[in-house]
């Protein structure tokens, strides 16, 4: 008997598949910081999923023309292939279920066709090999919102977390680790819901610890399902996602998870505020359309000021980072962006000099956000009209905006260096052990590339059924 090392072995295999081929993947063994060299840049499939009408909470209203209440386009396979084409790793996928999508309020159950639907894009993103994060998105709210106000009835509303947590957890067992579960989207934010009660917490203490509870919740949901769910990748939002609420009140190691290592942290980013989504001037302050050094100098009013640039940007990042990275907590920036503004309506209004901050500020927030150890994910709403976040024309799937596209792939790349030393490429075969492997003459057993037995006493590899793949025979790599 041969002693080969499936280690070496493996490393020679593996040295020239794509990266995301890593094996340990498939058999749910990469820890969330494993997991998160292979996410960024993500985008997010914005408007899509997560609409509809607040109205339909707890019914089976919302139908499948959701998709497109609010926006126009229907998800195509040639939309996620040109996503990879650009090279975008990952698509987060907000989604609605309680609002017009549930069968049974008593059971949480949902509507066959709408997971099916979702379960159709998270196939798109999984023949590209990309990641996914499917989450309980602002979904009417009825938890956002409602689930955090002074009359909430809090018990229930965790009963209900649970078993929607459940059903879905359940209904996506089967995918490997590149299906990432977030259990919110941006907790204390976005309108109530019909049912709400009482006023929203003001006091982010006990706001957070009811975040908190509510999270445990969700861990623990997805973690009783099993399967591929005990070790799953898990995302937990800060109060708000506001990234300075978050780095503040936080504490997610207050959160207990049977799995470990496999807690993520997530934020949104849309700062400043005046730059990145006001859509026009106010009686407390002006919308910036200018940012950084791209001024046309004679709108000093509508120009990002100092402590709204790059050092408070930065600052940021670095709290972040600081507060969870360093302590092994992956951070997901779930939604960054700032609207494209069409300037001939403005007085005096330099558009090139709009193109040229906006596409600064996506090259800036991204290459921070990599240097920091976060994890981008660009808002797109597919947005037509002035003051949006689009990047994409989905209808015909062609690039909507250079300018915003060119900032993130040159922050990419800027950050990239960065983001490879705090999340290392991890090995393909940690964990696997040295096993016996026979001489080249006799029967021998069939392993795949986990260093598992497959097959045992095989004669003829080629007169055997086994499902298309890489396996290891006779300590040879051979394809089925």
């Amino acid at each position: 008997m041969k002693r080969i090392s499936l280690s070496l072995l493996f490393a020679c295999v593996l040295a020239t598949a794509n990266a995301q081929d890593n094996p340990r993947i498939t058999s749910m063994d990469l820890s969330a910081t494993e997991i998160a060299h292979y996410m960024a840049p993500g985008w997010n499939l914005g408007n899509t999923l997560e609409a509809g009408n607040n109205a339909n909470n707890f019914t089976n209203n919302g139908g499948l023309s959701a998709e497109t209440s609010w926006q126009s386009a229907t998800t195509t396979q040639a939309l996620i292939d040109l996503l990879k084409e650009k090279g975008f790793k990952s698509v987060r996928i907000p989604c609605a279920w309680v609002m017009g999508h549930i069968t049974d309020k008593t059971t949480m159950a949902i509507d066959n066709d709408w997971m099916q639907r979702v379960k159709d894009i998270i196939d798109y993103c999984i023949k590209d090999n990309m990641y996914v994060v499917i989450n309980d998105h602002w979904d009417g709210g009825w938890i956002e919102y409602d689930g955090f106000t002074t009359g909430a009835d809090v018990s229930a509303k965790k009963e209900q977390l649970r078993l929607l947590w459940t059903n879905i957890a359940n209904a996506l067992k089967n995918y490997d680790e590149r299906v990432i579960f977030a259990g919110l989207n941006e907790p204390g934010v976005g309108g109530k819901s019909p049912e709400a009660s009482g006023s929203k917490l003001s006091d982010l203490t006990t706001f957070t610890s009811r975040l908190i509870d509510y999270e445990q919740v969700f861990i623990d949901a997805v973690r009783a399902t099993g399967g591929n769910n005990a070790k799953r990748i898990l995302v937990v939002q800060g109060p708000n996602t506001s990234s300075s609420d978050t780095y503040t009140y936080f504490d997610v190691t207050k959160l207990n998870d049977s799995a470990d290592d496999r807690l993520m942290v997530e934020i949104h980013f849309y700062d400043p505020y005046q730059f990145c989504q006001m859509e026009s001037d106010a009686s407390w302050g002006k919308a910036y359309y200018y940012w950084g050094s791209n001024t046309p100098g004679n709108d000093a009013d509508h120009t990002a000021k100092a402590n709204s640039t790059e050092k408070n940007l930065k600052n940021t990042m670095t709290h972040l980072k600081t507060a969870f990275v360093d302590a092994g907590y992956p951070v997901v920036m779930g939604e960054y962006g700032a609207i494209h503004r069409s300037m001939s309506s403005v007085t005096n209004g330099s558009q090139k000099m709009h193109d040229a901050s906006r596409q600064y500020w996506y090259k800036f927030a991204t290459s921070q956000a990599m240097m920091h150890g976060l994890i981008p994910f660009v808002w797109d709403n597919n947005g037509a009209s002035n003051n949006t976040m689009k990047i994409f024309n989905r209808s015909d799937c062609t690039v909507y905006d250079q300018y915003d596209l060119d900032g993130i792939t040159t922050g990419y790349a800027a950050g990239k260096t960065s983001f490879n030393s705090i999340y290392p490429e991890p090995s393909a075969t940690s964990g696997i052990s040295v096993v016996e492997c026979p001489d080249t003459d006799g029967p021998a057993d069939v392993y795949d590339l986990q260093g598992r037995v497959v097959k045992k006493k095989v004669v003829d590899f080629h007169n055997i059924s086994l499902p298309s793949g890489l396996y290891i025979y006779k300590g040879k790599k051979v394809k089925m």
